[in-house]
């Protein structure tokens, strides 16, 4: 068996004592490695630490928020939303990233969205494009001021 062993349904059991993902208790320590020959179509929420080489088009969400790291390797590639603890980037991301502690976006990595951080490394050779915002500053205000010149 591999790294996702198979039930006759087709459903992933990666989950301690050979469970599927969706029955493992929360905020267990987990890791789950997603290869490149998967793709999925839809939402992926997972426990704890994802390292995902594959091809995913919807959001990631990481649930609990609490511990948890997801990692887009060198193959992987998101079009949709990521949020969780920590986000590390060595693939490509088209779409909004939320890091509640630490974003990191390796040399090589691809982000195209908007960015939510507390804690930001762009290493040299990353490609970003988007809006940076840290979650620890407060929402910009714009005050308009009329020009009363008669």
């Amino acid at each position: 068996m591999g790294l996702f062993g198979r039930t006759k349904t087709g459903v992933a059991n990666d989950g301690p004592d050979n469970k599927p993902l969706a029955a493992t208790r929360a905020g267990a320590a987990e890791s789950h490695r997603i290869g490149e020959s998967l793709a999925v179509t839809g939402e992926l929420r997972f426990a704890g630490r994802c390292e995902f080489n594959g091809r995913i088009t919807g959001d990631v969400i990481a649930e609990p928020l609490e511990g948890s790291c997801f990692v887009v390797g060198p193959a992987g590639h998101v079009e949709g939303r990521i949020e969780a603890e920590t986000v590390i980037i060595r693939g490509r991301v088209e779409g909004p990233v939320r890091a509640h502690r630490r974003l990191d976006v390796e040399s090589g990595a691809r982000l195209v969205g908007d960015i939510g951080y507390r804690d930001l490394q762009i290493q040299h050779g990353a490609v970003v494009e988007g809006m940076l915002r840290s979650l620890d500053s407060p929402p910009a205000t714009l005050k308009l001021v009329a020009n009363s010149r008669t």
